[in-house]
């Protein structure tokens, strides 16, 4: 079903989350019997269009004045969009946890815990949840999005924008996905897998040169620890883009630093104890919880 389609029979339950600093709101709902997540995001301010903001202001209220100072609320009377929409449909249980306001905790996973817990946990998710990477990987969906790919088994992969980029260079948001579905995340790391990350990163940087002229060292490469989909990928953001979603201590784990890792110990991950930011209904904490909590 389309988003024009969504968005006519969608039916509001209640919000799951509203971030008034990011101007990010995600909705709850159903479309038949079935339920849907919608995204609101209020979009930035198109370039061609900031020299003729103060025209474009309408219905001011509120308005406030003190010495130099002023302030008040308006309308812009913009032609081009100025919000991004986005759906999840249908929306499974582990969307809507995974967008609704919840307590978040510092864990730290030891390898035994890996080994006993995490790593069965991983093994037991249905393979149909990721089916839509596997599209992705060959060519059946988003392929007009595809804006690098690397065919090779073991050191291949592809790069897209992530759906948070609203298309601007100062946000730049990308993601690339390894094409081997042997990788569940940082954990399954190791010396083998050097040349895919040094691949990643080398095609990283070529691309967001040749796209924008941005330098290596304009870019931030990471991994997330949990991630939220076990097949390996790494995303790819703009240092400008100081705020962008993922890039806290206890979630990003920095592309170099993971090379760095392995080059010195090629079994890093799999004896190192990594801390992480778990929200308390993402499935990994309920899977753990009663090793948590004890």
């Amino acid at each position: 079903m389309s988003i024009p389609e969504v968005l006519e029979q969608f039916k509001f339950e209640r919000v799951l989350s509203h971030d008034t600093r990011t101007k990010l709101l995600h909705v709850l709902g159903h479309v038949g019997d079935e339920a849907a997540i919608l995204t609101f995001e209020k979009a930035q301010y198109e370039e061609s269009e900031i020299p003729e903001l103060p025209k474009l202001v309408q219905n001011l209220t509120d308005v406030v004045n003190n010495n130099i100072y002023g302030w008040g609320s308006a309308n812009l009377a913009s032609r081009l969009p100025d919000t991004r929409v986005k759906m999840i449909y249908p929306a499974t249980e582990i969307h809507i946890r995974k967008y609704e306001a919840q307590a978040r905790y510092m864990i730290a996973e030891t390898p035994a815990i890996y080994e006993q817990m995490t790593y069965p946990y991983i093994q037991a998710i249905p393979t149909e949840r990721i089916q839509w990477v596997q599209n992705i990987l060959n060519g059946t969906s988003e392929a007009d999005r595809v804006l690098f790919r690397d065919e090779d088994p073991e050191n291949g992969f592809v790069i897209l924008p992530d759906m948070k980029w609203d298309g601007s260079v100062e946000s730049l948001y990308w993601v690339a996905i390894a094409m081997t579905n042997s990788i569940y995340s940082i954990r399954s790391l190791g010396k083998q897998h050097l040349g895919l990350l040094k691949n990643i990163r080398a095609g990283a940087y070529q691309l967001a040169k040749e796209k924008f002229g941005l330098q290596e060292r304009q870019l931030r490469l990471f991994v997330h620890y949990p991630p939220s989909y076990y097949h390996f990928h790494v995303h790819i953001t703009a240092v400008s883009f100081m705020d962008a979603p993922g890039v806290t201590a206890g979630q990003a784990h920095l592309l170099d630093t993971v090379i760095d890792n392995i080059e010195l110990y090629g079994d890093y991950y799999q004896r190192a104890t990594i801390p992480m930011v778990v929200g308390e209904k993402f499935p990994w904490y309920c899977a753990h919880q009663q090793w948590i909590e004890k």
